[in-house]
């Protein structure tokens, strides 16, 4: 602890340092220290939840060029690059910060490495779990010149009334134990940690597969297994199946199968992948309150 004490002092103080002269320095979740010359204006975001971020935390108007996966609609007008970018497109929107995720460094590796050959700043994060998410939302303040953690002090903030939000809804009933269905094939679940366990134990559900262990290390998915579902199953009360391009089922294929049997008196709920899985502090607000109001129906 001491030795984490001191640490943390050199840091703030090397990166008071970096303030005073105007530079930023923040150290990426690829274990680089990355300099701006100043907080950033104009921003390439490679990744759908790192902008969907930015527009929760006011920067949204910075953004220059976001991913193909981003929704369109939420950042009109614009450019989506393409899956494979070109890393010229990029040049010529003379961006001063590309915020990426360390698992493109393997699949555009190289445009990348173009990149900042030519003195563009990239910061690799990862998608926050649950519990890194005031440390992301710290290093994102931090590169657009938050200096005081105003943006953690809001979140948390944030998180605080959807958590009293429920505890209201819940007026001293049970909490609904529930199991997420992220994969179909051998019934995979998310991993305790994860973003979407994060988002459906704030909205004052119960982890039924806490248990659960991650595919991978720092992976949000885990497998379950029927065999572990079944034996949980008399003490679920909902069975939430996310959508998309992770566990591509529709309601009447999820209906027609043969084990649906054993979820009979369950509630079940369908939720687009985006809004549980993706870390997106933008989507947390209207999400948790949709697990509420289905967790604690105002009419039962």
């Amino acid at each position: 602890m001491v030795f984490r004490a001191g640490l943390m002092a050199f840091y703030l103080f090397f990166a008071g340092i970096a303030f005073a002269q105007g530079r930023i320095v923040v150290h990426d979740d690829l274990g680089n220290s990355v300099c701006l010359s100043g907080p950033a204006t104009k921003v390439v975001s490679l990744y759908a939840g790192h902008s969907e971020t930015l527009l929760a935390m006011g920067y949204g108007d910075r953004l220059v060029a976001v991913s193909q996966s981003d929704d369109g609609e939420l950042f009109p007008g614009i450019p989506r690059l393409s899956r494979n970018f070109d890393p010229e497109s990029i040049i010529a929107l003379n961006p001063d910060l590309i915020l990426s995720r360390p698992m493109l460094e393997g699949t555009h590796g190289r445009a990348l490495d173009v990149l900042r050959r030519t003195g563009i700043p990239v910061v690799n994060l990862d998608p926050p779990v649950w519990t890194s998410l005031f440390d992301y939302v710290r290093t994102i303040g931090e590169l657009f010149g938050d200096r005081d953690d105003v943006q953690v002090d809001l979140l948390a903030r944030s998180i605080e009334r959807l958590s009293i939000m429920a505890e209201t809804r819940r007026a001293g009933g049970k909490k609904p134990v529930f199991f997420l269905e992220t994969g179909e094939k051998g019934i995979r679940t998310c991993s305790p940690d994860s973003w979407a366990a994060g988002i459906l134990e704030l909205a004052g559900g119960v982890n039924g597969a806490s248990d659960a262990s991650p595919l991978r290390e720092g992976s949000p998915l885990a497998p379950y297994g029927m065999e572990r579902l079944i034996g949980i199953t008399p003490t679920l009360d909902v069975y939430i199946v996310q959508q998309g391009a992770m566990n591509d089922v529709t309601e009447k294929s999820v209906y027609e199968r043969p084990w649906i049997e054993i979820l009979r008196g369950k509630r079940i709920l369908f939720m687009d992948e985006r809004d549980l899985s993706r870390p997106s502090v933008y989507r947390m607000e209207s999400s948790v309150k949709r697990l509420t109001d289905f967790f604690f129906p105002e009419d039962l």
